[in-house]
């Protein structure tokens, strides 16, 4: 698996590329936490069909879950926890016989179609104001957006909707990727 494509997009989303191994933005770390574990639940619970319940509430919503940092990170268990995670995905791409590669580049391909490219920009970055969230072509976004912002990347400006925590949310231009042809 190869990770360009997600580097792309988080230089897009504006989101950290680390030099070195360093976990110590708590806003970052927080929404590492909540992305991974957010597609875990919707893999369990919206895939495998398993609904988990902690204290005796059903977690039914992977969204549902809210992430604090609480103490700081330890390195050693962010790499070994992280590669179990990457370790268990494999085992259920083999338990399964999930075409886990293919599906994996048409995911990465897909995410990018979170910006919006817009072809012929003025060429100013930053916030932009509600008034001009449509990008000159009809864009909406979810309620949960509370800033869209103009970034440049190798001299292509594209537009990126992000809610409180900086998750980059989907505009209406967006539609979801098409796995089916994995699964016929």
């Amino acid at each position: 698996m190869q990770s360009d494509k997600i580097k792309i997009f988080m230089k897009l989303a504006g989101q950290k590329l680390s030099e070195t191994f360093d976990a110590n933005d708590p806003k970052q770390r927080a929404l590492g936490a909540q992305l991974l574990l957010s597609e875990t639940l919707e893999y369990i619970i919206k895939g495998l069909g398993v609904i988990p319940v902690f204290d005796g509430k059903e977690i039914t919503d992977p969204n549902a879950l809210k992430y604090q940092n609480v103490n700081e990170p330890n390195k050693l268990e962010m790499l070994d926890g992280l590669a179990d995670v990457a370790y268990t995905m494999y085992w259920n791409s083999e338990a399964f016989k999930i075409p886990l590669e293919d599906a994996f580049e048409l995911v990465c391909d897909n995410n990018l179609e979170k910006f919006i490219k817009l072809d012929s920009w003025n060429g100013k970055t930053g916030k932009l104001p509600n008034s001009d969230w449509a990008c000159d072509r009809d864009i909406s976004w979810p309620s949960e957006v509370k800033s869209v912002e103009v970034v440049e990347i190798d001299s292509v400006y594209y537009a990126v909707g992000k809610d409180e925590s900086g998750k980059v949310r989907k505009p209406s231009s967006y539609q979801s990727v098409d796995l089916t042809q994995l699964v016929a």
